[in-house]
């Protein structure tokens, strides 16, 4: 019986280092983007923009910006709208984007975006607070074409195009997973079976 306890304790033992190995490696390598207003690319004289910094420890791929009336810089959707979802370029650890098609007054700004694993992550923005979340807390926009069109923006485009709201999404517009923890938002991972773009629609 003590041999079957010993050994039952160093199953556990070995279990739990693994999640901690697991869990450090992910930290090792998790992209923590952040809102701030300042110069423009140019510095000195130009106007101040909007910009996109990575003070994370891993580089930030599939990035998409988008905008809310408000947000209530919670986990989920809830009662948030988000639309102008604008694919961006990958931000390195330590690197910094400027969004210059953003205005200097905004109601709320998040970003979407994943590690190198395809694991997301998300930052929301509003009066002048910011929250970090693991998992997906916006819509999941089609990132390519859907029926023929484009449902994200890419930031070059964004200028050419006046139109002034596209792709406007709320919790009607996904279906969020019956078995996903409420901590991962509407998604943990890009890709996949379950993945909430099979089950978007368009406004």
């Amino acid at each position: 019986m003590a041999a079957f306890a010993v050994s039952v304790v160093a199953v556990l033992v070995s279990l739990a280092s693994l999640g901690i190995a697991y869990s450090s490696g992910r930290r090792a390598r998790m992209p923590v983007l952040q809102f701030m207003w300042g110069n423009g690319p140019g510095g000195g004289t130009t106007r101040p923009v909007w910009w996109l910094v990575n003070v994370g420890t891993g580089p930030a791929t599939n990035v998409v910006v988008a905008q809310a009336e408000r947000t209530a810089l919670t986990r989920g959707l809830k009662g948030e709208e988000w639309f102008n979802p604008v694919l961006v370029a990958p931000v390195p650890a330590g690197g910094r984007l400027p969004l210059g098609w953003l205005d200097a007054r905004q109601g709320g700004l998040g970003a979407s975006y994943t590690d190198a694993e395809k694991h997301f992550y998300t930052t929301k923005c509003g009066d002048d607070l910011s929250m970090f979340f693991v998992g997906l807390h916006l819509p999941r926009w089609p990132l390519l074409r859907f029926n023929g069109g484009k449902v994200v923006r890419t930031w070059w485009h964004v200028a050419d195009d006046p139109a002034p709201r596209w792709s406007a999404a709320d919790v009607s517009h996904v279906r969020r997973r019956w078995w996903l923890p409420h901590r991962f938002g509407i998604s943990r991972r890009l890709g996949g079976w379950a993945d909430p773009v099979r089950t978007y629609r368009a406004q």
